[in-house]
């Protein structure tokens, strides 16, 4: 039943409700929507921010802790008394004030606390190796003291020793308890000595998240960096055993990875400790990288809003329902007249069915309704009469008289209808009379006679059969001729192409009966056309029997072709050899062979000649080959090759495979001579080439480097005699032979040398550093303020020299330095010598990428030491915050070296040439030394320019 088969009051009813309910389901989609996601975000929100106040909560516990472990390893870089007993008893009083840690600890370097590790070893708070490893720690209950385990593999060591930063180490069990380490790293001169650390029990973490609840059930833990559970709730024993990754929930996993890169959110999964649906929040926790997790089932979360959801959906339902008996009273009101026409109406329909056409319809409804059924008599009045007059006309069309027309006057509609009836009858007869003259002219075989009225419907099916018949009928005549006259073209053409050929062609059947020969058959062989029809091809071979003719015709039925070699017999018996091409080909619908036979006389004579030629070839080569033999067998390789662009090879050797090549690499052109040349020597050994082609000399000889086929380096000597050959063409032929050991000898020697150089400036650089030490530990026992400063500024110069040798030592050519990489390590001496770090004084160096050779170097460093000494002891008595900047620039082959600070200035009463300061008559002196000048300007703090010249810098 269709939708048009439905009654109005069903129809009226239905739109009423559907309204109804499509506004009704809007709003109450787009209320539950809203209320829905507010709820939602509410419930997001309360989560992640539950999340992040414990997340910062664990992260200020870690931080306190990290905090403690900084402040034990910078007390140790600064402290200088190397007593023992002195810093065990900090550590125990640092683990009594701070009940939060498990254990303290430092760890130092064999013999970098001081120097007597022997002494201690075995003894309490140390292990065998003496080394000073303290660990005081609350493990048992009570206050111990024992020396650090592992400290050569674990990372709380190792990790802060390669990276010198601070270390927050994984969680990891030790003797029974879950803890984790923070380290940080002991620098002293710029060096790794130790470690300063605290251990903190993770096990107050576990007691905290089991009181963590969210909603009804939910509930939290805590993992750490690759994801292993510090804490849960519930499993205990995934505690330190289970990673996030081994749930093989993938968005545990890309939580877990999120969590490495110190990212917290959300996501919805499966609880692998419920399986139930949940929601989980990260958040992290930045110091260590760990993170806080929060499980909240979702069915919880979201209780709220699905109880709301559910009160909205039955108000909706009952307000449709209300509606739908509204809409069902409107259509009986509406329905109730217009049933009565309807029964009218099909009443007048099954009279018209029957033929009736005189039946009307009731005019007896309501006046709204009435004039329905009054217009519908006054459109039966109207139709009957052209109706009648149609049937009329259509009668006598079909009894054959296509002349009868309309003849009543009708109008509109009526009118086109009884035009198209009359359009119709005498399109019909023209038709009928255009077709039958067309068959006419077929019936007499005119062909070009074609439909010219066509019809339409049917009636075009039976016009264009008539055309097609036609058509199809004048084309197979054409077609016909044409194929007559190709066919003639054709045998003309084979005919043609078959005797114009240059070898002869034979066509015989599988027995051997020679069915076609081409012209130059006859003329070879002696035999006319008609001859060679009354022959088989036996009758013409010389080799092959009758026998042995049918096994090569099977053969060729099995391989489709075949070339071999025979002889023909001409008529008059001449030998023939022949090569014999044959192919299995159909003729007139049987199997044939087709047979190309060409004359091979000529390539016999050549092949003879040729045989007696490589005869003579053999003796030669044998002699050729003895004579290479000699030259593969000896160490020397012989070389051939043209005067120009890269050299490439006439003739090489076959003993060049002792460098890896082959003689076919070369004569192939594949490599050239200039391809094996390393090219540091390659544009040497061009120019002393073309060097010696000025001299009357015609042999010279050099060394090189060279690239064997692997890749290796091997040093040559080259013999080479230049000859010109009659084509005025240049040819270098020569010898080369491997000096590689010969020259590994010489750098040999070399290294050795400079080995001898690089070890005396390591024993001066030891010794300046052992006057340096002596001078500090000297210091200690004065009091006086200006002596222990006169110590320490000959502790400082003694240290800037020592610089110098220790750069020299780690410097390539051993007689230049790298004047800023020297600069920057003389200026953070200079920083710790002067215990900086209570001041905000920053040390700045520009220094350009020069190399200054020893002469210069030293005067040079000591004249830094002394100035950026007197700015940083003289230049900020009164502020903690200053910058002291050390330039220097190249120009031309002048340098400036510029010393300034920002502090008080250096004082207008004192001339800085004529002091008694030490210090400044020294840097008078050393400018001296260097042929430099000294200025002097104090507009802005202290500045000193000093101009000099280095004629063995390099830049």
């Amino acid at each position: 039943m269709g939708f048009n088969d439905l009654s109005i009051k069903f129809k009226l009813t239905l739109y009423i409700v559907v309204g109804v309910f499509l506004v009704l389901a809007v709003s109450t989609g787009v209320i539950i929507t809203t209320v829905t996601t507010q709820q939602e975000k509410l419930a997001y929100q309360q989560s992640i921010e539950l999340a992040r106040d414990y997340a910062n909560q664990f992260d200020g516990d870690m931080r306190q802790s990290k905090a403690i472990a900084q402040t034990l390893a910078n007390s140790m870089e600064v402290y200088s008394s190397s007593d023992r007993d002195e810093v065990n008893d900090m550590l125990r009083n640092l683990l009594l004030k701070n009940p939060s840690i498990t254990g303290v600890y430092v760890g130092y370097e064999p013999n970098a606390f001081d120097g007597k590790d022997d002494e201690y070893s075995g003894t309490n708070g140390h292990d065998e190796t003496g080394r000073f490893i303290p660990y005081w720690n609350k493990i048992s209950g009570s206050v111990a003291l024992v020396p650090l385990e592992y400290y050569d593999e674990y990372d709380y060591y190792q990790k802060t020793k390669k990276t010198t930063m601070d270390v927050v180490t994984e969680p990891y069990y030790y003797q029974g308890i879950f803890m984790v380490s923070f380290d940080s790293p002991i620098i002293k001169d710029g060096s790794f000595v130790g470690i300063g650390g605290v251990d903190v029990s993770l096990k107050y973490i576990d007691d905290v998240m089991d009181n963590v609840k969210a909603f009804d059930t939910g509930y939290a833990f805590v993992t750490g960096n690759t994801g292993i559970l510090v804490s849960h709730p519930v499993h205990k024993d995934w505690i330190a055993s289970k990673t996030l990754y081994d749930f093989g929930i993938p968005e545990i996993s890309e939580a877990a990875d999120n969590i490495k890169e110190g990212k917290g959110g959300n996501f919805e999964t499966v609880d692998p400790a419920t399986g139930k649906d949940a929601i989980m929040f990260y958040e992290p926790v930045k110091t260590g990288n760990y993170s806080f997790i929060l499980v909240v089932p979702k069915d919880e979360m979201l209780a709220g809003v699905a109880s709301l959801r559910n009160k909205l959906i039955i108000i909706s339902a009952i307000s449709i329902a209300f509606m739908g008996l509204v809409a069902y009273l409107i259509a009986m009101s509406i329905t109730r007249p217009i049933n009565k026409i309807v029964t009218s109406f099909k009443m007048i329909s099954q009279d018209a069915v029957e033929g009736k056409l005189d039946a009307r319809a009731n005019t007896d409804v309501g006046v709204d309704f009435r004039e329905i059924p009054k217009g519908l008599n006054e459109i039966l009045d109207a139709v009957t009469a052209p109706i009648r007059e149609n049937m009329r006309v259509t009668n006598a069309l079909a009894k054959g008289e296509l002349k009868t027309r309309i003849q009543l006057d009708l109008k509109g509609k009526f009118k086109q209808a009884g035009d198209t009836l009359d359009n119709f009858a005498e399109y019909l007869d023209r038709i009928i009379e255009d077709s039958n003259s067309v068959l006419t002219a077929i019936q007499n075989n005119d062909f070009s006679k074609p439909v010219k009225v066509y019809g339409e419907g049917d009636l075009r099916i039976l016009t264009n059969g008539i055309e097609q018949t036609r058509l199809s009928l004048d084309e197979a005549t054409t077609e016909r001729i044409k194929a007559e006259y190709a066919l003639r073209e054709s045998e003309k053409k084979f005919r043609t192409l078959f005797d114009s050929t240059s070898d002869a062609i034979y066509l015989h059947d599988m027995e051997g009966k020679i069915l076609e020969v081409n012209q130059l058959a006859c003329e070879r062989m002696g035999y006319t056309h008609d001859e060679f029809l009354q022959m088989k091809q036996t009758d013409i071979d010389g080799t092959f029997t009758g026998k042995y003719l049918l096994e090569l015709i099977k053969e060729l039925c099995k391989l489709k072709s075949n070339i071999f070699e025979t002889v023909h017999v001409t008529k008059s018996g001449k030998i023939l050899p022949v090569e014999l091409s044959s192919r299995l080909i159909k003729y007139d619908g049987k199997k044939a062979v087709l047979t190309i036979a060409r004359d091979i006389t000529e390539r016999k004579r050549i092949e003879k000649a040729l045989k007696q030629y490589a005869e003579q070839l053999e003796i030669s080569n044998k002699l050729k080959e003895e004579m290479e033999r000699v030259v593969n067998s000896s160490p020397v390789i012989v070389f051939k090759w043209r005067m120009e662009k890269d050299w490439p090879v006439e003739f090489v050797s076959e003993n060049i495979t002792q460098i890896g090549y082959t003689v076919e690499d070369f004569i192939s052109g594949q490599i050239k001579y200039a391809d094996i040349l390393h090219p540091e020597d390659r544009e040497r050994f061009h120019y002393r080439l073309e060097q010696h082609q000025g001299t009357p000399s015609d042999q010279f000889n050099q060394e090189y480097r060279i690239f064997t086929k692997s890749g290796d380096v091997r040093w040559v000597d080259e013999r080479t005699f230049i000859q010109t050959e009659p084509s005025e063409e240049i040819m270098l032929q020569g010898i080369i032979l491997d000096v590689t050991e010969r020259k590994k000898a010489e750098e040999a020697l070399l290294r050795t040398e400079e080995i001898r150089k690089k070890e005396i400036h390591h024993r001066v650089k030891n010794n300046l550093q052992v006057i340096s030490s002596l001078l500090f530990l000297e210091s200690e026992n004065f009091k006086d303020k200006e002596i222990v400063e006169a110590f320490l500024d000959s502790r400082n110069r003694v240290r800037s020299m020592a610089l110098i040798h220790e750069e020299l030592y780690q410097s390539g050519d051993m007689s230049t330095i790298d004047f800023a990489d020297y600069t920057r390590n003389l200026l953070n001496f200079l920083t710790k010598s002067y215990f900086m770090e209570s001041k905000k004084i920053k040390l700045n160096s520009k220094i350009e990428n020069v190399y200054l050779g020893m002469d210069t170097a030293i005067p040079l460093g000591m004249i830094i030491n002394e100035l950026v000494s007197n700015s940083l002891k003289h230049g900020f008595p009164h502020t903690i915050e200053g910058n002291v900047n050390v330039t220097l620039e190249l120009d031309g082959n002048e340098f400036t070296l510029q010393i300034s600070d920002d502090g008080i200035g250096f004082p207008e009463s004192i001339n800085f040439r004529q002091t008694t300061s030490l210090g400044l008559q020294l840097v008078t002196t050393l400018v001296e030394q260097i042929n430099g000048t000294i200025e002097l300007e104090n507009n802005r703090g202290t500045s000193f320019k000093i101009r000099f010249k280095e004629f063995k810098c390099k830049v």
